[in-house]
């Protein structure tokens, strides 16, 4: 939790092209955890700030009757050198889509730590569940967003609806329409084999740990190349289009209707 914490709040400041710098966490636990519970949680949280260059400057914690399971409420913060702040409300006509990482990371590190014992009972092999589990570490877009607000001109982390969620919230945020190569969207092999044993779509699946932006078309080849030598997997998946109406994914010869925030695929498992 206290890992996952730090991530999401930072990962919200960088995409607006600001390097974040302090973090303040508000702890609310039941009334039957322990103090060692909150050690736990502020030692995860300690070490991903450190990792990242974010100092842990306050916050406040607090034991509740009203909460059953622990509750991380991380407020980050930065500054940018630039003179404007990124949104996911900036995308042009005929710019390209780019993805950084993978879909569905996040939804598949939950899947495999709550859903254990059905996967390993449909077959799935416990080498890849751990391997799965694990990707929790790989949820911060902070570098690659820094390293993108140079070029773009909206950034986005998919979370809840997955990858296909973020596409459509950029549109609406946009007033734009968009083409997507959905075959083009790289996902995990974990993520696929736990997708297949459960019918999900991973393109729907929650997906923080994911980048998504929209860059012109002269700017892209620099884009890809520098966050490949920094080693970030980056894909051109599609591009923005004038019609908001127009909001299509190809699947082959299939094209499949983006016009509504899709429900995330985590809760037909979980919920």
């Amino acid at each position: 939790l206290g890992r996952i914490g730090v991530d999401v709040s930072t990962n919200d400041v960088a995409l607006t092209g600001a390097k974040p710098e302090f973090l303040l966490v508000v702890l609310i636990l039941p009334s039957s955890a322990s103090c060692a519970e909150v050690r736990r949680i502020m030692r995860q949280a300690s070490f991903e700030a450190e990792r990242l260059g974010v100092a842990i400057v306050g916050g406040h914690t607090e034991f509740s009757s009203i909460v059953e399971n622990p509750v991380f409420i991380g407020t980050a913060i930065g500054w940018t050198r630039r003179r404007r702040i990124i949104t996911s409300a900036n995308a042009k006509a005929g710019e390209n889509i780019v993805i950084v990482g993978e879909a569905g990371v996040e939804g598949t590190s939950i899947l495999a730590s709550d859903l254990w014992e059905r996967l390993v009972e449909k077959g799935v092999q416990q080498s890849v569940l751990r391997r799965a589990r694990r990707l929790f570490e790989n949820l911060s877009i902070v570098e690659p967003a820094l390293v993108s607000a140079e070029y773009v001109s909206a950034m986005h982390d998919p979370t809840e609806g997955g990858v296909l969620g973020g596409i459509f919230e950029i549109c609406e945020a946009s007033g734009k329409g968009c083409v997507v190569n959905m075959e083009a969207i790289p996902v995990r092999t974990e993520t696929r084999i736990i997708c297949e044993k459960l019918g999900l779509d991973p393109l729907r699946l929650v997906s923080s740990g994911t980048l998504l932006a929209t860059v012109s078309k002269s700017k892209t080849p620099r884009l890809l190349k520098r966050l490949w030598r920094r080693g970030f997997k980056a894909t051109v998946i599609g591009r923005m289009t004038e019609n908001k109406n127009e909001r299509i994914g190809l699947l082959g010869k299939k094209e499949i209707r983006i016009n509504e925030l899709p429900q995330d695929e985590l809760w037909k498992a979980i919920g």
